[in-house]
């Protein structure tokens, strides 16, 4: 995605290509006879490589100030805590279930 970046003030000239990661991961709750009890296997879309890029951002003043971000290169599943408790969100509809 081209953004413009604008911070404290200033802005960059040009647009600058913002990366980012977006998908869907395994992340699933089922019963378990061995354990009885359910398990959840929790994985979320995540960046797996970055780098730092610097453009120059302009300002109302006439200063010109380096900033930097993180640029994502490749992004890859990972794995997270299932343990915290799960608050639904309003207006969201939860999946279906399979059997």
């Amino acid at each position: 995605m081209l953004k413009t970046i604008t911070y404290k003030g200033c802005q960059s000239v040009e647009e600058v290509e913002m990366t980012y990661c977006e998908g869907s991961c395994n992340t699933y709750s089922k019963y378990s006879e061995l354990e009885a009890s359910m398990k959840h296997t929790c994985t979320c879309c995540r960046e797996s490589r970055t780098s730092n890029r610097t453009v120059d951002l302009f300002c109302l003043n006439g200063i010109t100030t380096p900033y930097t971000y993180t640029h994502v290169h490749q992004c890859q599943c990972s794995e997270t805590d299932c343990r915290t408790r799960w608050v639904p969100i309003l207006g969201v509809r939860s999946k279906t279930f399979t059997k």
